[in-house]
């Protein structure tokens, strides 16, 4: 598989699909792939997206979910166990296939999830929702319409 960034998610056909084709994709796109995948072959999965919050870096991300009897939810992160096969760290790509690390806030638990407060106007990202919307009473703000920023302030091991 390899990592590329992806247009806006609405403007996509058959994510899934498209990702098994190509191998190609971001992180939500692998994603979906994993879970559809799941889905499939009778495995429970879910999507949750969100924030990784790491000591030099913080971004919007999207990671997967799995139901495994006797084991419960687990997680698996597609798009950092890509990134661990390609610098040839098994123990890494392993640790993400039932693991996250500790960098990560869940800000979204479903795919196309609604806003728990609804939006009057069309938004700008009705599909993983990292980094939240804005709309005036006119209309939906796009992401290019508005400035927003995300920055490691302090990164403190306890």
């Amino acid at each position: 598989m390899k990592y590329t960034f992806m247009p806006a998610y609405f403007g996509l056909e058959n994510i899934a699909e498209n990702c098994a084709r190509s191998f190609t994709g971001d992180c939500g796109v692998f994603a979906l792939l994993f879970i559809t995948l799941c889905r499939c072959a009778g495995v429970p999965a879910q999507w949750q997206s969100g924030l990784t919050a790491e000591p030099d870096f913080c971004g919007g991300h999207d990671w997967a979910r799995f139901y495994a009897p006797g084991y419960g939810w687990l997680y698996a992160d597609p798009s950092y166990g890509t990134a661990a096969v390609r610098a040839g760290k098994e123990e890494r790509r392993k640790f993400y296939f039932g693991n996250l690390d500790p960098y990560r806030m869940v800000a979204n638990r479903q795919f196309q999830a609604p806003f728990t407060v609804d939006k009057a106007h069309w938004r700008a990202d009705p599909y993983d929702n990292q980094v939240g919307e804005l709309e005036t009473a006119d209309r939906g703000l796009r992401y290019d319409e508005f400035d927003r920023a995300k920055e490691v302030l302090l990164c403190e091991e306890l």
